[in-house]
C-alpha cells in the first residue's frame, strides 16, 4: 500500500482527488493548498455549490472520504513552500499546482525525500502537459530544464505572493483539468503497481493539444550545470515537540553540543530579527523567527506595504554561540519551528544532518 500527497486542488488537483480515492493501492492521502473555493471556480473544477468559501483541503478531504471512508486522509491548508518537510515523506508526490515557484519547491521535497512525483499543467485554451521525476543524483530533476530567464521569473513572481496573494487563474476548462488528472492518475497507476512492465513516463514529458490531437513526447537529460544540487537527503527522526521543546534543546540533540560552530537551518527559509517595508522603508524590530512562518500581520506594514527580511537582519543559519541564553531558551514553536520541520545540522567538520522534529503532527 502506497501514500499520495496532492498538491493543488484547482482545476487539475480537484479531479485528481476523487480519482485518487478510487485507487485501492492506496492508503492514505494528504491534501496541501493554502485557498478556498469561490464562485469562479464552479465551472471549472470539480466541486459543487456547497464548496464555496470552504478551504480546499476540507472540501477534498469531505470528498474522499465519502467515496472510501477506509482512507486516512490528512488536510494541510499551507502554502506547499512552509508545509514541514517530514510531512511529504514516504508520499509519492502529485503536483497540481499553477506557479513556478510551488513547482520548484515540490521538485526539491522530491529530491530530499527520495520520493517520486508526477507534474501536470494546463493552458488555458487546450493544451496538457505531464511529466514524472523519480529522484537520483543522475536523473534529470526539473530545474534542470531551466534556464537563466527561468530563473529570472522565478524572482520576479515570488515577491508577488508573499502574504497570500494568488497566481492569477488559467481560466482553463474543467475538461482539460480532467485529462491531466486522469493522465496523472495512469502514470501513478504504474508507479503503485507491478503489473505494468515499461511504459512509464518517468524521465519524460508529454504534451497533448486536444484540437490538433497533436502530441509530443519529450525525454528529459540531467543537466551537469543545475543548480540544484539533486542530493537525496538521509533524515533522522529527533523526538522534540515544538511545543514544549527549547532552542538549546535543540542544539543538545545534534550530539555535537561542545561544537560552537555548530549550525541550524531549514532549507528555504531564514531566521530574521528585523523587517523592512519596500513602500514607505519602515523598519520594525520582531523576535528570532524564521521569515517564512511568520503570519501575514506580522509581515505587512501599517502603510500596507510589504515588509522583508534583508541584509544583517536575514540568517540563513543560527549557531548557538551567537545566542543569549534567553534566546536558547525560547521553545521551539515561538520561533517558527512545526512538528515535522527537518532542521540541517552543519558541523565545523564540514559534516550535515539532517533531523526531523516532532511526532509528525499536521494540526500543532
Amino acid at each position: 500500500m502506497c501514500t499520495v500527497a496532492i498538491v493543488g486542488l484547482g482545476t487539475i488537483g480537484s479531479a485528481v482527488a476523487s480519482l485518487v480515492a478510487r485507487m485501492p493501492q492506496i492508503s492514505a492521502v494528504t491534501l496541501v493548498d493554502h485557498d478556498a473555493y469561490d464562485e469562479s471556480n464552479l465551472t471549472t473544477q470539480a466541486i459543487d455549490a456547497s464548496a464555496l468559501g470552504r478551504p480546499k483541503v476540507k472540501v477534498q478531504a469531505s470528498i474522499i472520504q465519502a467515496i472510501n471512508p477506509k482512507l486516512e486522509v490528512k488536510a494541510i491548508e499551507e502554502y506547499i513552500e512552509n508545509v514541514p518537510l517530514g510531512l511529504m515523506r514516504g508520499s509519492i508526490l502529485v503536483s497540481c499546482v499553477d506557479n513556478r515557484r510551488a513547482r520548484q519547491s515540490v521538485n526539491r521535497i522530491s529530491w530530499r525525500c527520495g520520493s517520486s512525483w508526477i507534474d501536470a499543467a494546463i493552458g488555458t485554451a487546450s493544451l496538457v502537459r505531464i511529466s514524472v521525476y523519480t529522484p537520483s543524483c543522475e536523473a534529470p530533476c526539473l530545474e534542470c530544464g531551466w534556464d537563466e530567464r527561468s530563473y529570472e521569473l522565478l524572482e520576479q513572481e515570488y515577491p508577488c505572493n508573499v502574504g497570500g496573494d494568488s497566481v492569477p487563474a488559467t481560466g482553463a476548462p474543467a475538461e482539460l483539468g480532467a485529462l491531466a488528472a486522469s493522465l496523472q492518475i495512469a502514470e501513478l497507476r504504474k508507479l503503485v503497481s507491478d503489473e505494468y512492465d515499461g511504459g512509464s513516463l518517468v524521465g519524460a514529458q508529454l504534451m497533448f493539444d486536444t484540437t490538433t490531437h497533436e502530441k509530443h513526447l519529450g525525454l528529459f537529460q540531467r543537466n551537469e550545470k543545475c543548480r540544484f544540487d539533486h542530493e537525496i537527503w538521509e533524515i533522522e527522526p529527533v523526538d522534540l515537540d515544538p511545543r514544549e521543546h527549547t532552542l538549546l534543546d535543540l542544539f543538545e540533540s545534534t550530539e555535537a553540543s561542545a561544537d560552537p560552530a555548530v549550525n541550524l537551518s531549514i532549507e528555504e527559509d531564514s531566521f530574521a530579527t528585523y523587517l523592512d517595508c519596500v513602500a514607505c522603508g519602515r523598519r520594525s524590530n520582531i523576535d528570532l523567527s524564521l521569515y517564512g512562518r511568520l503570519s501575514v500581520d506580522a509581515r505587512t506594514c501599517g502603510c500596507g506595504g510589504r515588509m522583508f527580511a534583508t541584509g544583517f537582519f536575514s540568517f540563513e543559519s543560527i549557531r548557538r554561540d551567537e545566542l543569549s541564553s534567553s534566546k536558547l531558551d525560547t521553545k521551539l514553536c515561538s520561533l517558527g519551528f512545526r512538528a515535522g520541520d527537518v532542521i540541517s545540522v552543519a558541523h565545523a567538520s564540514g559534516s550535515v544532518r539532517h533531523l526531523e522534529i516532532g511526532k509528525r503532527q499536521i494540526n500543532d
